[in-house]
């Protein structure tokens, strides 16, 4: 489904989770028909349907393939927990990878990144096979922008105002003890601080 103008699909990892990816692995109706089904791991990130600046969501069965004769997707970092809030228990994992392209000396590394969710159990109410659990996976696709350099000629408009007058000057709010429904928060280039890490060590390798 194209979303509206001026509106965005942007789920938290909890609620990719609860009530997409459960969902469909229940065979219950989805909040609204925004994910597709596609072969995310063996296509080309480029290939894929939907705006190329924007993130993007797919479901997808295991065992497809993770990459074809131009590249592959390989993991990087350690999964992460999705905890539900309320019973606070870990409902779903999710794990960040890499594509890769091949080129005929060595395997190098893109800016084009996916984050993979998976189940990780039902609670006892809920009587479903443990295979079933496992049927689907949904992905969140997205490219990792270069960071902008900072210029000080950008801030010189602000210099004659004051406080009132120029609001880059008003102090950032004060930072919240973090709950465990944030456990997988990310930074506004897709990857949280570990698997940014991961990122660096795996270029450095390449």
């Amino acid at each position: 489904m194209k979303m509206p103008i001026g509106f965005r699909f942007h789920p938290t990892d909890e609620e990719l989770v609860v009530h997409y990816l459960k969902r469909k692995a229940l065979s219950l109706p989805l909040p609204a028909s925004v994910i597709s089904e596609f072969d995310v791991l063996g296509t080309h990130p480029w290939s894929l349907p939907g705006e190329v600046n924007e993130k993007r969501y797919f479901f997808s069965s295991r065992g497809r393939d993770e990459g074809g004769s131009g590249g592959y997707w390989k993991p990087i970092g350690k999964e992460k927990p999705i905890i539900e809030t309320g019973s606070n228990e870990v409902v779903g994992m999710r794990r960040a990878l890499i594509f890769c392209g091949r080129k005929p000396s060595n395997h190098t590394n893109t800016r084009w990144f996916l984050h993979q969710y998976r189940l990780l159990h039902f609670n006892s109410t809920q009587m479903v096979k443990r295979e079933m659990v496992g049927d689907w996976l949904v992905f969140q696709v997205f490219q990792r922008k270069r960071k902008a350099r900072k210029h000080a000629a950008k801030m010189a408009t602000c210099i004659d105002f004051t406080a009132e007058d120029c609001p880059v000057f008003y102090p950032p709010p004060q930072p919240t003890s973090p709950s465990s429904s944030e456990i997988t928060e990310v930074s506004p280039n897709g990857l949280d601080e570990e698997e940014s890490s991961a990122f660096i060590t795996s270029c450095i390798g390449n």
